[in-house]
């Protein structure tokens, strides 16, 4: 794999203890369990030295919730085991409250090119809810110094659905968030994971047809704000879209390293252990770390590429993927495709089948179909 470019993502799973809606990230107690992480993250990415990759994302918890010491280590092991250019999207999740002036200038200094922001809403009642750790002038404050510190490249994470939002609220949130001169925003509703305290407390999200009602005003008034919608949750300035997720959809091969992290190669998918601890003591003793693996066919690897290439608005072209696969689409997956069409659901232009506005709007059921 040593010559073969790909992508890169990297979990890092600690936050703050505040954390409300994520049930799998490692709340900080102790230093040496960071210290213990990026040690193991060390020693896997050394299998993989010398790997072109063309995107690398850091994610998972909050990566600059790490010291300063501790960012620069783990910014060091990438760096030593993988090769990438000038051209490559090298993409870092921050929350507001966690970069300072210190942590800037080595981001920008470690060819860290892109930042992903986790405002969520400049509404404090509702980072209040949420538990974050910041309010609005914070977030204000902290895309400021991501401005002056001379990045170019920003993504602000923006949520919707909170229990007792009102439309107005929710208009009044997307249209400061857009205005604040992003290139890139990203849409989330409110879900709680199982295990985490929202779930625990069977918080009660809104029924579909109401978020179906706000996704609906929120992709018109991203529209006129000057963001394009390239994916089912993603808006971008001109030219300015994810390279990394746009990976992910396409089918492409990708590396990921830390706890739960998974990876694919040309149809085999592995996922790592979920375990903390395994995680750690598998490193240092050389044990396996990886959960589990499973070889897709060409076949299931054509209809995962496909309804995974519908959540992307350029539509994709069946023809091209069964030529990229060598196998044609089962004909019971065809068959479902075509009714699709038939019910104004996915539309046919231009050789690529699309999914149309009506069928964003429940395309999770859709690919459930074709399953």
């Amino acid at each position: 794999m040593a010559n073969e470019e790909t992508s890169l993502y990297v979990h890092i799973p600690f936050c703050k203890s505040k954390c409300s809606f994520c049930s799998f990230v490692v709340c900080v107690a102790r230093e040496h369990r960071i210290d213990d992480y990026l040690t193991s993250l060390a020693v896997e990415a050394e299998q993989y030295k010398g790997t072109t990759v063309k995107t690398v994302y850091i994610g998972g918890g909050t990566p600059t919730l790490l010291g300063t010491n501790q960012l620069r280590k783990l910014l060091k092991v990438i760096d030593e085991n993988f090769k990438f250019d000038s051209t490559a999207e090298f993409t870092i999740e921050a929350n507001p409250e966690t970069i300072d002036c210190l942590k800037l200038e080595l981001l920008k200094d470690s060819k860290v090119n892109r930042i992903s922001l986790g405002i969520q809403s400049l509404n404090d009642k509702y980072l209040n809810f949420l538990g974050r750790n910041h309010d609005a002038d914070c977030a204000l404050r902290a895309l400021a110094n991501l401005r002056k510190s001379g990045f170019l490249n920003i993504n602000l994470d923006l949520m919707f659905s909170f229990p007792g939002q009102t439309l107005p609220e929710l208009i009044q949130d997307v249209r400061a968030i857009a205005a604040l001169g992003s290139e890139h925003l990203s849409l989330y509703t409110l879900m709680p994971e199982e295990g985490s305290r929202f779930y625990r407390q069977d918080i009660k999200v809104k029924d579909d047809l109401l978020q179906a009602e706000y996704y609906v005003r929120m992709v018109e008034l991203l529209g006129k704000s000057g963001f394009a919608q390239y994916e089912i949750s993603n808006f971008a300035k001109s030219g300015q879209e994810s390279r990394h997720n746009c990976v992910y959809w396409q089918g492409g091969n990708y590396i990921g390293l830390g706890i739960g992290a998974h990876s694919h190669r040309d149809g085999i998918r592995s996922w790592n252990t979920s375990d903390f601890q395994e995680y750690v003591s598998g490193t240092k003793e050389n044990l396996k770390i990886i959960a589990g693996k499973e070889q897709l066919d060409p076949s299931q690897r054509l209809v995962e590429t496909l309804l995974f290439g519908l959540r992307m608005t350029q539509g994709v072209n069946v023809s091209n993927l069964e030529e990229r696969f060598g196998c044609l689409l089962p004909d019971d997956k065809a068959d479902a495709l075509n009714d699709f069409i038939e019910n104004g659901f996915l539309v046919k232009e231009d050789g690529k089948i699309k999914t149309t506005f009506k069928g964003r709007l429940v395309l999770d059921e859709l690919c459930a179909r074709m399953i």
